[in-house]
């Protein structure tokens, strides 16, 4: 990422984290046996896909190899664990002490979230329709391990479908996000996981904008243990150009990093340039994902998706001694080659 591009970064996510008074702390409950578990008041946890030069994941690496600055100043990576697409980040053979007997601590394996963004325009469906059709090509993909929720927002938020593996049911979800308009009720929940036990149905029907059905879609997810994937499906953030996209766009980017969600945003329009981009790419970059265009190369824009999330690092630094508040980060690689997807912030109480 170019220099400047990371500076301008650095600096939005600071002043979103100021439209909001109260900004919130990004850690996750302790959970035994895993490098989650050393999150807590002194310890920040960060996911971070790191890719390599054939954009799959890069394996084997070890806190020396990551060169972490927090403000400018370099900070130690304290742990890392890399967590392969198949399979929990509770470790291998480590017990899973449950609350609940029966009920995992960690899902296994990825949970994936698909949020179309709808449209009444005829250009704008016509890119919707495509990526639907696409994504059914990759439901081969998938591992028998992964599930996946289906949402769609054009008038208000709706959830089509609650984290499945069964493919016949997302393959039906992917073409119900083309039904605009109405107010289905949200399917049952399934079992753990389940983002339809904690979907605010009245929250998502009074979702005014996109940005705050991400905010919704957010807040249920936050009560789902373990990172998260989300792939945005959409043409354009901040579509009314009024200061409320702001507010929400800044709350839904601090819930999903309490959510430890890596947003993917795969951009619809049939345009090569367009004004709603920038905000795209803006939520991509501050929540560790990418941006691509999907009008000329859909097939590759979700190739290279699907292979930047083939595993993630579970990377973990002491918090340093600063005043409460929103803070940089700059994680990357020290010696070897690859590009390092983080979010590029923490949030101090």
């Amino acid at each position: 990422m170019p220099a400047v591009r990371r500076a301008a970064r650095a600096g939005l996510c600071l002043a979103l984290g100021c439209l909001l008074s109260a900004p919130s702390v990004a850690q996750e409950p302790s959970r035994k046996g895993s490098v989650a578990a050393k999150a807590s008041v002194e310890k920040v946890l960060v996911d971070a896909y790191v890719l390599g030069a054939q954009g799959g994941a890069l394996r084997g690496l070890t806190p020396s190899d990551f060169q972490l600055r927090v403000g400018g100043e370099e900070v130690p990576v304290e742990e890392v664990e890399f967590v392969p697409a198949g399979r929990s980040e509770m470790p291998q053979g480590a017990p899973a002490a449950a609350e609940e007997p029966g009920i995992p601590e960690f899902p296994e394996g990825r949970l994936i979230v698909l949020f179309f963004q709808a449209d009444f325009g005829h250009y704008r469906t016509k890119g919707h329709m495509r990526m639907a059709n696409e994504m059914v090509a990759f439901l081969d993909r998938l591992l028998p391990t992964d599930r996946v929720a289906v949402l769609s927002y054009d008038s208000h938020l709706k959830l089509r479908l609650d984290f499945t593996n069964d493919r016949a049911a997302i393959h039906r979800a992917l073409f119900d996000t083309l039904r605009i308009g109405g107010a289905p009720d949200p399917p049952p929940p399934s079992p753990f996981p389940s983002l339809a036990a904690h979907f605010d149905v009245e929250a998502a029907r009074a979702a005014a904008n996109v940005e705050r059905g991400l905010f919704v879609t957010a807040k249920a997810l936050r009560e789902i243990p373990g990172a998260k994937v989300m792939l945005f499906l959409g043409w354009g953030l901040h579509v009314n150009g009024v200061p409320a996209d702001w507010v929400w766009h800044a709350r839904a980017v601090n819930t999903l990093q309490e959510a430890r969600v890596n947003v993917f945003t795969l951009d619809i329009s049939d345009a090569d340039w367009h004004t709603l981009e920038g905000p795209l790419m803006v939520l991509a970059d501050l929540t560790g994902g990418t941006y691509a265009k999907t009008h000329i190369f859909s097939t590759q824009a979700l190739e290279l998706a699907f292979r930047a999330i083939e595993g993630r690092y579970v990377i973990v630094f002491a918090r340093p001694e600063r005043p409460p508040g929103r803070h940089a980060i700059d994680l990357r690689l020290r010696t070897k080659k690859g590009r390092v997807l983080a979010r590029p912030f923490y949030d101090d109480p």
